[in-house]
């Protein structure tokens, strides 16, 4: 308690009331420095005192000058001037000392005196400030050197007092030596504990390090996210493993990558986005997160989650940045995907909605006219109008067996899987041709199919009937009987691994405004049409639910043309075949 209490006194003395100091060895040789400043006005009293005692008068203004120099010292040290005070003492001290061996004898001892001065230069100073105790140390020698070797004249009172002064100059020096190693020891004591200090709190920290970062790869090998560092000065990206695996690559590839390298990953339609987001993430700090699809090793597109942050340095420009990428191509094909259902789930409503309206009146129109007819019937006894009225209501329900018919093959097309079947098509349609009634006007047609017996395709037989039988019974619907020769034109042929079904008459035609609609459902390109309005609707989706397009060709007042094209099964049945009859070879 004592101790402490003295400690706190001597630091209230020496640094003031208000004393504040970070750093500890600035502390301690601030300290010393005032220890050594009382030290110094202690001896120069002492010796004062004592020259007093024995009448010497002569080096009493040398103890009274350093006496002074040693305060002034003090109060600097305590003022906060550390530097000066420092050089002040030690200057002051070593010009006073050298004064005394100067004049007066070797043997009176006061060159021992210039011992704790040199101990004390390199106390007072740090390691960083080693060249200034360096040079006090130098002139400590050099002044002791010149004293040394210098012959005073001896004086008879200073032989007197050479007896007396040598142990005391020797036991004052000796003090004055082991209260600054003292002070070293004590000095170096406070910096061990206060390494051991540091190296413990080193040692948690590390572990604390350690354990952040375990959590921090943990947390990052869970998200399936890949790192990546820009330094932007440099140009160089470091990319982590994780990075480099979502993209195919190998821990030791993409070394020495810069951001012309990334923006040639990116899909061509995704990279000026890219840009224009990440310039502006850098110009002005706005948020950088974009879904972007990145080419992969194998070099497919897949999609990617890319954001990260920027450092700016104090000029405001951008020098690192620092980012992830996570893949999210399932979750994009999924999106794709509902995106797609619900425009079909859309486009399935609308067709409902327009269903709906116009199966019910397709299905009521022809029962109500049954139902007149039915009544005129009853009322004449006119076996003639009788016969007619029996006529039309056959016409009718011959026109609403056609509709069911229609409404059975769509709903069969939306059903049903594709049965795929290897169908020889010049008999296919010459069945067609013969099974199906397709009206008095396709009997006067001239009707030819122009391909070969032996073709043979591999398809779905229920769609490719159901295709055919509606274009030859829009063909006969809307031939041009007018026409001197009127035809009709079935032709089949190969094209780039699929096959494609011709039929084309030379018949009404089609104006070239309404060639667009007729694929739409119930849609009637004349008010005379007798169709349903679902033929080429159900021709349309049943060559898109086998993977082809239809496409139309048609003059109005000269004919049309159908071309569909289907994927050709048995071109690519003999593709595999070639392959794996090559495969056994090799």
């Amino acid at each position: 308690m004592f101790y402490h209490n003295l400690e706190d006194f001597s630091q209230r003395l020496i640094l003031g009331e208000h004393h504040f100091i970070t750093s500890t060895s600035i502390f301690k040789r601030a300290m010393l420095t005032g220890y050594l400043s009382i030290l110094v006005i202690c001896i120069c009293l002492f010796y004062f005192l004592f020259d007093m005692y024995i009448g010497m008068y002569n080096a009493i203004l040398y103890y009274l000058t350093l006496i002074n120099f040693a305060i002034i010292s003090f109060f600097l040290n305590r003022s906060g001037k550390y530097e000066y005070a420092k050089i002040l003492l030690l200057a002051a001290t070593l010009l006073i000392i050298a004064l005394f061996c100067f004049t007066e004898p070797v043997n009176n001892g006061n060159y021992f005196n210039f011992f704790p001065i040199t101990v004390a230069a390199f106390a007072l100073y740090d390691y960083k400030e080693v060249h200034k105790g360096t040079i006090f140390t130098i002139i400590s020698i050099g002044l002791f050197l010149a004293t040394y070797f210098y012959n005073m004249p001896t004086q008879e009172a200073f032989e007197t007092s050479a007896t007396t002064n040598f142990p005391l100059q020797y036991l004052i020096s000796l003090s004055a030596t082991v209260l600054v190693i003292v002070f070293l020891i004590k000095l170096n004591k406070t910096i061990e504990h206060s390494l051991i200090a540091k190296d413990r709190n080193l040692i948690r920290t590390t572990r604390k390090l350690k354990a952040s970062q375990q959590r921090f790869e943990l947390a990052i090998s869970g998200s399936n996210a890949g790192i990546y560092d820009w330094d932007i000065k440099n140009n160089l990206i470091y990319h982590s493993p994780m990075w480099k695996k979502l993209l195919g690559y190998n821990a030791n590839e993409l070394e020495r990558f810069s951001i012309e390298n990334f923006y040639e990953l990116i899909h061509p339609e995704d990279v000026n986005r890219a840009k224009l987001n990440l310039q502006n993430h850098l110009l002005n700090g706005s948020k950088y997160s974009e879904e972007i699809r990145l080419r992969t090793k194998g070099g497919e597109y897949h999609w990617f989650c890319d954001s990260g942050q920027a450092v700016w340095n104090k000029a405001g420009k951008p020098v690192r940045m620092v980012g992830s990428i996570i893949k999210i191509h399932e979750r994009k094909i999924a999106e794709e995907r509902i995106k797609k259902q619900n425009r079909m789930l859309e486009k399935t409503n609308l067709e409902l909605d327009n269903f709906v309206y116009s199966a019910s009146h397709d299905i009521r129109s022809p029962l109500t006219s049954i139902l007149g007819l039915i009544n005129i019937a009853l009322k004449t006894n006119d076996k003639r109008e009788i016969e007619d009225c029996l006529n039309l209501m056959k016409t009718r329900i011959h026109r609403l067996d056609e509709f069911i018919e229609d409404i059975l093959d769509f709903s069969r097309n939306i059903r049903l899987g594709k049965k795929l079947r290897e169908i020889n098509l010049y008999y296919f349609i010459d069945e067609i041709l013969k099974e199906h009634d397709f009206g008095d006007q396709f009997d006067k047609l001239d009707v030819r199919v122009s391909l070969s017996s032996d073709f043979e395709v591999i398809s779905d037989p229920l769609r490719l009937k159901v295709i055919l039988k509606n274009l030859l019974s829009n063909a006969s619907k809307f031939s041009n009987l007018r026409n001197e020769s009127p035809w009709l034109r079935i032709s089949a042929l190969r094209v780039d691994g699929n096959f494609q079904l011709i039929v084309e008459d030379n018949g009404q035609g089609i104006r070239k405004e309404l060639q667009g609609k007729i694929f739409d459902m119930f849609y009637r390109a004349s008010e005379k049409s007798k169709g349903s309005g679902l033929g080429l609707y159900i021709v349309n989706e049943m060559v898109q639910k086998l993977n082809g397009n239809i496409k139309v060709n048609s003059v109005y007042g000269e004919g049309s043309q159908f071309i569909i094209e289907l994927p050709d099964h048995k071109y690519a049945q003999k593709v595999d075949e070639v392959s794996a009859a090559n495969t056994r070879t090799t």
